[in-house]
């Protein structure tokens, strides 16, 4: 029952990732596309609050579910596909802490353009294309994360698999 348990909570932590992240970084690409201070600061007040508390805490959530998952099962943490998935999230990881400090600056001087009414600072389409790509190679690494923890094999694997 502990391993079900620990799985569903594994799973819905997923979820979380996936869901809140995908959701927060589309409605945040979608608010800056605008230009608009006043649109971008409401949804970055949002997304860096969602990013940090919930996206945030789906990540430790997947850490230790996923640790005390291969702990209970005996699988060994050297296994090709359980070491690549690790791997692949501590880079993920270290993509996501730039993201949130990028979209809290972002959301910061869309704030100040408010409160001014000045336009958004020049550097901020630079910012918001580093935030976007940074983004893209995240949400690209959770993919294959996920293929991993599915196939139970690492990229290479599956691809000598198929071929």
């Amino acid at each position: 029952m502990t391993y079900l348990l620990l799985k569903y909570m594994h799973i819905v932590a997923a979820v979380f990732l996936f869901g809140f992240g995908m959701g927060s970084y589309l409605y945040f690409v979608a608010a800056n596309r605008t230009r608009n201070p006043v649109v971008i600061s409401a949804v970055g007040r949002m997304v860096v609050w969602f990013d940090a508390w919930i996206t945030t805490t789906a990540g430790v959530v997947q850490v230790v579910t996923g640790y005390a998952l291969a702990s209970l099962a005996d699988l060994t943490l050297h296994a090709p596909w359980v070491l690549y998935s690790a791997c692949v999230f501590v880079l993920v990881g270290l993509l996501w802490l730039p993201v949130l400090w990028l979209q809290k600056q972002l959301r910061d001087m869309a704030l100040g353009s408010v409160a001014t009414g000045a336009p958004l600072p020049v550097n901020h389409r630079q910012l918001y294309r580093w935030w976007l790509w940074i983004g893209v190679a995240g949400f690209a690494g959770m993919f294959l994360i996920a293929l991993a923890m599915v196939t139970k094999m690492t990229p290479v694997e599956l691809l000598r698999l198929l071929a």
